[in-house]
């Protein structure tokens, strides 16, 4: 026997491991508007368990204004998912109302991107430039241990990015540590709007061989506009290869990573398809069909440890469909399809619902991305080296005092690069002989991701 209840199912898709990444999208196709749960009776004598437990603590309890029945509720919905993984959790009403809006609206907060393991404090990847965490001194490297004196290891990310966000002018203060044998050290911020495009004009260079670098910092609404702008910019001269920065991009809208994927697949490709709890196919997205096409143009994606979510996807796809080469190092592994429920009390339920693969069915969930070429870095430059492309975007070798040499990037311009004629290739004045022509780039990719 099963009783019935209905809640309103929103199904999106979250940029879990940056502070600054754009708001989610409805993950196509949407869920329905109501989804029927059933709830058998075991269920209900469970839940009689917990009820018990509330009614005690709330008759009982020496602080009453601690045991309300809303407080209570609260403290239970916030453990019964937020135990799960970093990503799931229960968001009161005032805070679904207020993260509802960010999914499509501004973002305030303090300028960071970060990742998040189980049990661990908020590991900063990116300061965005400018930013309230910049003009505070943070860095990447550094470890959020505290927000508002609430220790972040044990907190939900979404929990985590919550507390760093608020109201603009607003302040918060955080306990970071930068070397672990120290005593962490306490800094307060002043919340500010965040704006960066996630392809900055510096961002868009020419390289020597008349190879193109364009960095995307993170996947936004805008991200495709920009990135068709980038790209003609660099075909108004001669564009014989594009490298694509992806080195700590936090991820951000699924349907932004798809629309640009789809300007280097031909249409119907499949980019991406998500499984349920069973291994089921449940939804799968392919190439648009409104792009124009770059189909022939060589393409290498700079990979990095924290290469996550809607990036993997769109690097997944590109390489699977031999349409890239990945060079530089293992990605983060975030493939999850978060669902949020609203509850009849006004919140919501935020719950890990299916998982992302990529159109060779590899999983990316904890396992990531395997570049084609690894170049691998020590933490301490994976760090430094992201900073330094911030400031210095495409430079393999900046001349500013401590900098260091970008070997990851120096691959990938190689792989893009052909090699030069040996001398005894080379024709002599008297043979009459031609010089070798271009190599064949015919076709989607002509072997780049092999």
């Amino acid at each position: 026997m099963f009783r019935f209840l209905f809640f309103t199912v929103l199904s999106v898709t979250l940029a879990t491991a940056g502070c600054h990444s754009a708001a989610p999208v409805p993950a196509p196709p949407p869920a329905p508007e109501a989804e029927q749960v059933e709830i058998s009776d075991k269920t209900y004598s469970d839940a009689a368990v917990f009820a018990l437990a509330m009614e005690i603590l709330r008759k009982n309890y020496v602080d009453p204004d601690r045991a309300t029945d809303a407080r209570l509720l609260e403290n239970a919905l916030t453990g019964l998912a937020g135990e799960l993984d970093p990503y799931s959790g229960y968001e009161p009403p005032t805070q679904f109302t207020e993260n509802d809006s960010k999914r499509t609206g501004e973002l305030v907060g303090i300028g960071v991107e970060v990742v998040k393991s189980a049990n661990q404090p908020l590991l900063i990847t990116g300061v965005m430039p400018g930013s309230p965490a910049q003009k505070g001194g943070l860095r990447p490297g550094d470890r959020i241990v505290e927000i508002g004196g609430k220790p972040t290891a044990r907190l939900p990310m979404q929990e985590c990015l919550n507390l760093t966000r608020g109201k603009e002018g607003s302040e918060v203060e955080l306990k970071y540590s930068r070397d672990a044998a120290a005593e962490p050290l306490a800094i307060r911020l002043t919340r500010a709007m965040i704006v960066r495009p996630s392809i900055p004009a510096d961002a868009v260079r020419r390289l020597p061989g008349h190879i193109g670098y364009i960095k995307i910092e993170s996947f936004t609404g805008h991200t495709p506009e920009e990135f068709r702008a980038a790209l003609r910019k660099l075909k108004a001269q001669k564009l014989d290869g594009l490298i694509l920065d992806l080195r700590n991009n936090p991820g951000g809208l699924v349907g932004s990573a798809v629309e640009i994927a789809s300007i280097f697949l031909p249409e119907n490709e499949l980019i991406l398809r998500t499984r349920d709890r069973h291994g089921r196919q449940t939804h799968e997205i392919r190439s648009t069909s409104d792009q124009p096409r770059e189909l022939e143009l060589p393409v290498v994606i700079l990979t990095s440890p924290f290469t996550a979510s809607s990036s993997e996807l769109f690097s997944g796809a590109l390489q699977d469909h031999k349409r890239a080469r990945l060079v530089g190092m293992r990605t983060f592994g975030k493939g999850t399809l978060l669902r949020i429920v609203k509850l009849p009390n006004g919140g919501a339920l935020r719950y890990a619902n299916a998982r992302y693969h990529t159109p060779l069915d590899h999983v990316i969930e904890r396992r990531g991305l395997t570049p084609d070429v690894e170049v691998r870095l020590s933490p301490g430059e994976i760090f430094r080296l992201s900073e330094q492309s911030r400031n210095h975007p495409g430079e393999i070798q900046p001349e500013e005092k401590g900098a260091i040499r970008d070997i990851q990037l120096e691959k990938a311009l190689e792989l893009l690069t052909p090699p030069p004629v040996p001398a005894q290739d080379m024709p002599s004045a008297a043979g009459g002989a031609s010089l070798p022509g271009p190599p064949d780039r015919q076709g989607a990719g002509a072997g780049y991701g092999s």
